[in-house]
Protein backbone atom coordinates (compact mmCIF):
# COMPACT_ATOMS: atom_id res chain seq x y z
CA UNK A 1 0.00 0.00 0.00
CA UNK A 2 2.84 2.21 0.69
CA UNK A 3 4.11 1.99 -3.23
CA UNK A 4 0.55 3.16 -4.33
CA UNK A 5 0.27 5.75 -1.71
CA UNK A 6 3.41 7.13 -2.88
CA UNK A 7 2.41 7.33 -6.30
CA UNK A 8 -0.85 8.74 -5.86
CA UNK A 9 1.17 11.80 -4.19
CA UNK A 10 3.40 11.92 -6.74
CA UNK A 11 0.94 11.96 -9.55
CA UNK A 12 -1.12 14.66 -7.72
CA UNK A 13 1.97 17.18 -7.28
CA UNK A 14 2.45 16.58 -10.60
CA UNK A 15 -1.05 17.30 -12.21
CA UNK A 16 -1.54 20.31 -9.83
CA UNK A 17 1.43 22.05 -11.04
CA UNK A 18 0.04 21.77 -14.48
CA UNK A 19 -2.74 23.12 -13.43
CA UNK A 20 -1.49 26.03 -11.80
CA UNK A 21 -3.26 25.37 -8.53
CA UNK A 22 -2.06 26.43 -4.86
CA UNK A 23 -3.79 23.44 -3.60
CA UNK A 24 -2.51 21.37 -0.21
CA UNK A 25 -3.72 17.91 -0.13
CA UNK A 26 -3.82 15.27 2.48
CA UNK A 27 -3.33 11.21 1.41
CA UNK A 28 -4.13 8.78 4.15
CA UNK A 29 -5.57 5.19 3.93
CA UNK A 30 -9.11 4.94 4.20
CA UNK A 31 -11.21 2.11 6.03
CA UNK A 32 -12.38 0.62 3.21
CA UNK A 33 -9.40 -0.65 1.86
CA UNK A 34 -8.65 2.29 -0.39
CA UNK A 35 -6.63 5.64 -0.44
CA UNK A 36 -8.47 8.95 0.42
CA UNK A 37 -7.07 12.61 -0.84
CA UNK A 38 -8.56 15.52 0.96
CA UNK A 39 -7.60 18.49 -1.92
CA UNK A 40 -7.98 21.47 0.42
CA UNK A 41 -8.63 24.67 -1.42
CA UNK A 42 -11.05 26.34 -3.93
CA UNK A 43 -9.94 24.08 -6.81
CA UNK A 44 -12.98 22.24 -7.17
CA UNK A 45 -15.51 23.70 -4.20
CA UNK A 46 -18.53 23.46 -5.93
CA UNK A 47 -20.49 20.52 -5.82
CA UNK A 48 -20.87 20.81 -9.77
CA UNK A 49 -17.37 19.84 -9.98
CA UNK A 50 -17.97 15.93 -8.72
CA UNK A 51 -17.75 14.90 -11.79
CA UNK A 52 -14.47 16.80 -12.32
CA UNK A 53 -13.04 15.00 -9.26
CA UNK A 54 -14.37 11.54 -10.63
CA UNK A 55 -12.39 11.98 -14.12
CA UNK A 56 -9.20 12.77 -11.64
CA UNK A 57 -10.12 9.76 -9.59
CA UNK A 58 -10.58 7.68 -12.97
CA UNK A 59 -6.93 8.70 -13.96
CA UNK A 60 -4.69 8.55 -10.71
CA UNK A 61 -6.50 5.21 -10.15
CA UNK A 62 -5.12 4.41 -13.99
CA UNK A 63 -1.69 5.26 -13.47
CA UNK A 64 -1.65 4.02 -10.46
CA UNK A 65 -2.80 0.58 -11.77
CA UNK A 66 -0.21 1.19 -14.98
CA UNK A 67 2.55 2.04 -12.28
CA UNK A 68 1.98 -0.39 -9.59
CA UNK A 69 0.04 -3.11 -11.17
CA UNK A 70 -2.33 -3.12 -8.52
CA UNK A 71 -5.95 -2.06 -8.44
CA UNK A 72 -6.57 0.64 -5.70
CA UNK A 73 -9.66 2.16 -4.71
CA UNK A 74 -8.96 6.35 -4.62
CA UNK A 75 -11.36 8.82 -3.11
CA UNK A 76 -10.73 12.05 -4.09
CA UNK A 77 -12.67 14.77 -1.59
CA UNK A 78 -12.62 18.68 -1.54
CA UNK A 79 -12.48 20.30 1.58
CA UNK A 80 -13.90 17.14 3.57
CA UNK A 81 -17.07 17.36 1.66
CA UNK A 82 -17.12 13.13 0.97
CA UNK A 83 -16.17 12.08 4.44
CA UNK A 84 -18.90 14.73 5.68
CA UNK A 85 -21.22 13.08 3.28
CA UNK A 86 -19.98 9.39 4.57
CA UNK A 87 -20.67 10.38 8.20
CA UNK A 88 -24.13 11.41 7.41
CA UNK A 89 -25.41 8.23 5.54
CA UNK A 90 -23.43 6.21 8.83
CA UNK A 91 -26.35 8.03 10.99
CA UNK A 92 -28.52 7.63 8.59
CA UNK A 93 -28.50 4.06 7.95
CA UNK A 94 -27.98 2.80 11.45
CA UNK A 95 -30.95 5.18 12.04
CA UNK A 96 -33.14 3.68 9.18
CA UNK A 97 -32.07 -0.12 10.90
CA UNK A 98 -33.40 0.88 14.00
CA UNK A 99 -36.96 1.83 12.49
CA UNK A 100 -36.66 -1.50 10.77
CA UNK A 101 -36.07 -3.48 13.78
CA UNK A 102 -38.12 -1.53 15.88
CA UNK A 103 -41.11 -1.36 13.32
CA UNK A 104 -40.62 -4.47 11.35
CA UNK A 105 -41.15 -2.72 8.22
CA UNK A 106 -39.24 -2.51 5.12
CA UNK A 107 -37.13 0.84 3.86
CA UNK A 108 -36.69 1.82 0.30
CA UNK A 109 -34.10 4.16 0.37
CA UNK A 110 -33.57 7.10 -2.52
CA UNK A 111 -31.41 5.96 -5.55
CA UNK A 112 -27.89 6.93 -4.71
CA UNK A 113 -23.87 6.19 -6.43
CA UNK A 114 -22.68 3.04 -5.80
CA UNK A 115 -20.49 4.64 -3.47
CA UNK A 116 -23.17 5.78 -1.19
CA UNK A 117 -24.85 2.48 -1.67
CA UNK A 118 -22.03 0.37 -0.65
CA UNK A 119 -21.17 2.82 2.44
CA UNK A 120 -25.09 1.61 3.57
CA UNK A 121 -24.23 -1.96 2.77
CA UNK A 122 -20.89 -1.79 4.82
CA UNK A 123 -22.60 0.18 8.05
CA UNK A 124 -25.07 -2.41 8.33
CA UNK A 125 -23.72 -5.25 7.53
CA UNK A 126 -23.48 -6.36 11.14
CA UNK A 127 -26.35 -4.98 12.25
CA UNK A 128 -28.06 -7.20 14.06
CA UNK A 129 -31.79 -8.35 12.80
CA UNK A 130 -31.38 -6.24 9.23
CA UNK A 131 -30.31 -7.08 5.68
CA UNK A 132 -29.60 -4.85 3.06
CA UNK A 133 -29.71 -5.63 -0.72
CA UNK A 134 -29.81 -3.07 -3.66
CA UNK A 135 -32.49 -3.12 -6.28
CA UNK A 136 -32.93 -1.22 -9.41
CA UNK A 137 -30.93 -0.74 -12.70
CA UNK A 138 -28.35 1.73 -13.92
CA UNK A 139 -28.65 5.11 -12.17
CA UNK A 140 -31.63 3.65 -10.83
CA UNK A 141 -30.13 1.44 -7.92
CA UNK A 142 -31.31 1.98 -4.44
CA UNK A 143 -30.79 0.01 -1.30
CA UNK A 144 -33.49 -1.71 0.25
CA UNK A 145 -33.72 -2.34 4.38
CA UNK A 146 -35.37 -5.06 5.65
CA UNK A 147 -35.78 -7.20 9.09
CA UNK A 148 -33.71 -10.00 8.73
CA UNK A 149 -36.64 -12.45 8.84
CA UNK A 150 -38.24 -10.81 5.99
CA UNK A 151 -39.17 -12.81 2.96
Amino acid sequence: METQHKEVEALLRELLSILEEDVAFVVEEDAEDGIYVNLEGSLFALPEERSALAALEHLVRGAVRRKTGKELDIIIDVNGAVKKRRAELIRFALSKAEEVRQEHKCVRLNVMPAHERRTIHVTLANFPGVKTYSTGEGDGRRVMIEPEDAQ
